[in-house]
């Protein structure tokens, strides 16, 4: 959604738990002016070792597409080579268990639902991670 100069950046509030694992993407919505920064958070508890926070992003009418993942303690990021826009992501760990996504210039073409998922690399598989539904 674009209004008159500003981007609408959703994320959806989800609580979700499973084993010990948590996230949580507190705030539902924000409108950003272009050209400004924005930031989208994610707080992750109970994350192992193999821990890794994906971003996903779903524009109106299309399917979830990869951003780009961070491994646990933010040092390692892998960004989705068939993103366009691979480079206005970057994820800052904050308060070492807040994943917030830095969309660095905010455009129009950045509208859309923003999701955080986490994959579990010690188990091979998404059943250790919490992961939001729609």
């Amino acid at each position: 959604m674009y209004i008159d100069g500003c981007a609408v950046l959703f994320s959806v509030l989800v609580v979700g738990v499973l084993g010990q694992t948590a996230l949580e993407q507190p705030e539902p919505s924000s409108t950003k002016q272009k050209g400004k920064r924005a930031y989208i958070n994610c707080k992750a508890t109970g994350l192992s070792d193999g821990s890794y926070i994906h971003w996903y992003r779903q524009k109106d009418g299309e399917g979830l597409k990869r951003i780009l993942y961070v491994d646990k303690l933010g040092s390692t990021t892998v960004r989705d080579s068939k993103n366009s826009e691979e480079k206005d992501f970057t994820v800052q760990l904050q308060g070492g268990n807040n994943y917030a996504l830095k969309v660095n210039e905010v455009k129009s073409t950045h509208s859309g639902v923003y999701y955080c998922a986490c994959w579990d690399s010690s188990s091979h598989s998404e059943t250790n991670c919490s992961h939001p539904v729609q």
